[in-house]
């Protein structure tokens, strides 16, 4: 997702700005609307089919977060 998800330094994203691309990233059912409304806004970053495909998969699993307390949405850097 690289190119997709805003770095560190865009401080209109207080959320997915915090996503480490070197580490882990954790969000929970309480921050996966925040989450939400944030990745709506980066969907034009997303270039090709592969990061299109990609960013529609996180929409949906950041979406089954939100409705189960018991899940988390997890972004492993590399």
């Amino acid at each position: 997702m690289h190119g997709v998800i805003p770095d560190n330094s865009e401080i209109d994203f207080p959320t997915l700005r915090c996503v480490d691309p070197f580490g882990k990233t954790v969000f929970n059912h309480l921050q996966a609307e925040v989450f939400l409304s944030e990745w709506e806004r980066v969907k034009d970053r997303a270039k090709d089919e592969s990061q299109r495909e990609a960013w529609q998969k996180v929409k949906e699993m950041a979406q089954t977060c939100k409705s189960d307390r018991d899940l988390y949405l997890r972004f492993v850097g590399h």
